[in-house]
């Protein structure tokens, strides 16, 4: 039997047991399919391949962000609630409509009242909303927001055209370009605003969201998050993860890593009920679990574990479900590590299949 003090020698090469919250998810209809509350809970009914479990997931109806047979944000919303019955697997945001509302955001502030301690968060998708995100339009659900001190997961998009090796481009995005969004967020300073997928898949798009990160956070002109859906999705070694993680660990305001979190955007592409190249969604989110942990106890060592706990976990739980920005000054999380032992000895990871490479152009993410 393996010691715990040798194991302990090198922590970055352990795998632990951990559990986990997917800070994007989405429950409803999307590009002609249905997906209901089985499509996620086969992620959160066992462990995956590693031992990790899906503690909880921050789920919003696509129902409301589908431009086809869109539901009102009433009628939508408590339609995500009924889907959920209560389980507790699943924190419900309430999507939001300023496009057709024309920026009347009281029916959203109804649905809070009368459903109080459901919703956790608000969520906009400028690009389907086809609404710029620094539109005035948004500003009355800001103030909702900051009023119930509940966070804004924005659909975030390309700050450049994306060209492809078969020479095909893909336009900048007109809508949900970090910093459209960035300039909404400065005009509701405290309240938290997530750059769902951080600005876009790789290279100079995810970068551009993170130096506004760390700018907002340099600059107090913010507060600034993000979450890595489809980030890097087709690379083990995460490029752009570990180059955010480095740049918030070393913002003038110190370690700001407590601004980045975990998601996938399921049942979405891979995750979808049929998986993808033959590949099941169990696996492919597995994969994308480990290769994500891989990659971080690869570039940092020592300090990966406590990473991987404040990513996959712990800052999700801060900002959703502990309120620790309700009060900028709380320094402390509410959770405790999600390092899980099992009879005193850390557990290994298990080896996961490989999963074949998506293609080539992003996911149509929401």
């Amino acid at each position: 039997m393996t010691s715990i003090t040798a194991i302990n020698k090198k922590p970055y090469n352990v795998s632990f047991k951990r559990k986990i919250i997917d800070a994007h998810t989405h429950l409803g209809s999307w590009e002609n399919t249905n997906y209901t509350i089985d499509s996620l809970d086969t992620f959160v009914k066992k462990p995956l391949d590693n031992g990790d479990i899906v503690e909880k997931m921050i789920v919003s109806n696509a129902d409301c962000l589908n431009s086809a047979n869109i539901l009102d944000e009433t009628t939508g919303n408590k339609k995500l609630l009924s889907m959920l019955n209560g389980n507790s697997h699943y924190v419900p945001l309430a999507v939001c409509q300023p496009n057709l509302t024309n920026g009347d955001a009281t029916a959203v502030e109804k649905l809070i009242n009368e459903h109080p301690e459901q919703f956790k968060g608000l969520k906009f998708h400028p690009r389907e909303m086809q609404l710029p995100a620094d539109s005035s339009l948004y500003d009355k659900y800001m103030e909702i927001a900051q009023k119930y001190n509940l966070p804004c997961l924005f659909h975030s998009d390309t700050t450049y055209d994306v060209k492809y090796p078969d020479g095909s481009t893909l336009p900048r995005n007109e809508f949900s370009r970090p910093e459209q969004i960035y300039k909404l967020a400065q005009r509701h300073k405290n309240v938290p605003v997530i750059l769902a997928h951080m600005g876009g898949n790789s290279g100079q798009n995810t970068q551009a969201a993170v130096d506004l990160m760390v700018d907002s956070i340099n600059n107090d002109r913010a507060t600034l998050f993000a979450d890595i859906s489809w980030v890097n999705c087709d690379t083990k070694e995460k490029p752009d993860i570990i180059t955010a993680i480095k740049k918030l660990m070393t913002t003038n305001k110190g370690d700001k890593t407590d601004r980045l979190l975990f998601g996938t955007d399921a049942p979405l592409g891979r995750f979808n009920p049929n998986g993808e190249n033959g590949i099941s969604p169990q696996t492919a989110y597995s994969k994308t679990v480990e290769d994500i942990q891989n990659a971080i106890k690869n570039a940092f060592g020592e300090k990966a574990d406590a990473l991987i706990d404040k990513i996959f976990y712990k800052n999700a739980d801060d900002l959703f479900l502990c309120g620790k920005y309700k009060n900028p000054q709380k320094t402390l999380s509410c959770a405790k590590s999600k390092i899980l032992p099992l009879g005193g000895v850390l557990l290994t990871a298990a080896a996961i299949t490989g999963v074949f490479l998506h293609n080539k152009k992003s996911p149509d993410k929401k």
